[in-house]
């Protein structure tokens, strides 16, 4: 849904921006693509953490590495990922971010290992399994990390996102005016005026 202040979808996630303000900036690239199609890609690579870490943890399990190392190397690698995910997030891996959103190709992954690893006899590294599958696909460790940027004045996450998946789509189709820093004043100063209104 678009609003006057912003978009707003039905993953819960609020961006501070319009497609009046997106035209300004990069002219002409909401006629090549949807801005739905646009904010729903971005609502995939906000999501993205989760997917992704798990699927790390289960490759690592069934590669055999120790399960709470293949634990802890999935939780560090969560937390990279949803530090910087606005770095990752390019037009051209939209499918894979989709991809790994996706509850159907996480069920069936996640339970596949799973079950093998159950037939293997690697009881310790299944049972992890089902503890990070508990916690990424809950989004338990999301929620409190976004519990933790709440209480920072920096642009909130799925605005850089959204952002810099903006100013790829504009480079990869040669339209970015060069307005990128005058973008990225915008937001923050945005973003700013609503937290602060919230406090109000």
């Amino acid at each position: 849904m678009e609003l006057q202040d912003g978009i707003t979808t039905s993953s819960g996630n609020w961006y501070h921006t319009n497609s009046k303000q997106i035209n300004n900036y990069i002219p002409g690239l909401l006629k090549k693509f949807k801005i739905e199609d646009i904010i729903k890609n971005a609502d995939h690579w906000v999501a993205s953490a989760n997917g992704f870490s798990l699927v790390v943890y289960l490759i690592l399990a069934l590669l055999g590495v120790n399960p709470y190392l293949s634990g802890i190397i999935s939780l560090l690698f969560f937390v990279m990922w949803y530090r910087n995910t606005s770095a990752f997030a390019y037009p051209g891996l939209n499918s894979l971010a989709r991809l790994l959103n996706f509850d159907g190709f996480i069920y069936v992954i996640s339970g596949a290992s799973l079950i093998w690893l159950g037939m293997s006899g690697a009881y310790v590294a299944t049972w992890i399994g089902l503890v990070m599958f508990f916690l990424f696909k809950v989004g338990l460790l999301q929620l409190g990390m976004k519990w933790l940027d709440k209480k920072s004045d920096k642009a909130e996450r799925q605005d850089k996102i959204l952002n810099m998946l903006l100013i790829r789509y504009g480079m990869k189709e040669g339209l970015m005016s060069g307005n990128i820093e005058d973008m990225q004043k915008s937001l923050i100063n945005t973003v700013n005026y609503h937290k602060t209104r919230k406090k109000k």
